[in-house]
């Protein structure tokens, strides 16, 4: 059995509950990758029930992989003029990440 993993808000992962015998019952999660953006990124479902996204360390047992598209940005008005130039003082803002075309791939769970 596969965990259900689907997009929420196109920027978000929603990993739905479950119950696995080697772990038992597993919560509904919701995971934000937006600080791995443009990074390869693997999550992890650990013996007590809790995901990781923790590379550097042991983990139970590997639930799905995906790679994270990189930050885009945009440029907004701050409504303020610069006063030497005369030109709009704009600020870069992060738009939220699309994950709605991102292939994730996603292991069966233990038996």
């Amino acid at each position: 059995m596969k965990p259900k993993i689907t997009v929420v808000d196109s920027c978000k992962l929603k990993i739905a509950a479950f119950e696995c015998e080697a772990v038992g019952k597993v919560s509904q999660k919701t995971i934000d990758p937006t600080p791995y953006a443009g990074q390869y990124i693997r999550i992890w479902l650990e013996k007590d029930g809790t995901y990781s996204l923790d590379a550097k360390r042991d983990h139970y047992w590997q639930v799905a992989e995906l790679q994270v598209p990189a930050q885009q940005y945009t440029q907004v008005d701050t409504g303020e003029t610069d006063s030497d130039t005369g030109e709009p003082i704009m600020r870069t803002e992060a738009l939220p990440l699309d994950l709605s075309a991102v292939e994730i791939f996603i292991w069966d769970l233990p038996q």
